[in-house]
């Protein structure tokens, strides 16, 4: 079993130059927390979700290596992040998404064990990218990967009532 067996079927894309209002209702519609962004030609350029809009929200001070920890002197905060979720709306999610990404990719033969060992460390969903390069090929998740364990034990089980 590999990453392939537990590949979402349509998963849903961004392309960068999309509002990241637009994208944050496209996240609502479909109750996903992350999408692949792609280019033109159906490489994998970076990641956007609620985790880097989230990272965007706080002042730089907190966003920054040995940073401020805690932000309960902060009078009005909530507000100001809110107001600058309004600033974020219109501009590209190519400016806020994670191109950082060498970490998270997994190829379509990664053993499902490994891309189990990925998604407890790096979160879910995980991009898989074609071997050698970065053409997109689909997504692994949690749910997709459970989703494939279950079936797998289903049909053990079967294996297991017609043994003799």
């Amino acid at each position: 079993m590999s990453a392939k067996d537990a590949l979402i079927e349509n998963p849903i894309i961004l392309a960068p130059e999309m509002a990241v209002r637009d994208v944050l209702k496209l996240f609502e519609t479909h109750h996903i927390r992350m999408a692949p962004v792609l280019d033109a030609e159906n490489n994998l350029i970076g990641v956007f979700g609620f985790h880097h809009l989230m990272q965007d929200l706080l002042p730089m001070a907190a966003q920054i290596e040995d940073g401020l920890e805690d932000l309960d002197f902060i009078i009005g905060g909530a507000p100001a992040a809110a107001k600058r979720i309004r600033k974020l709306g219109p501009k590209p999610v190519s400016e806020h998404m994670d191109r950082d990404i060498e970490k998270l990719l997994l190829n379509p033969d990664t053993p499902l064990l490994e891309v189990i060992r990925c998604i407890t460390r790096y979160g879910s969903p995980l991009p898989v990218v074609e071997e050698n390069g970065r053409k997109f090929v689909g997504l692994v998740s949690e749910q997709s990967c459970l989703h494939r364990l279950h079936e797998i034990l289903q049909e053990v089980e079967i294996e297991e009532r017609n043994s003799p």
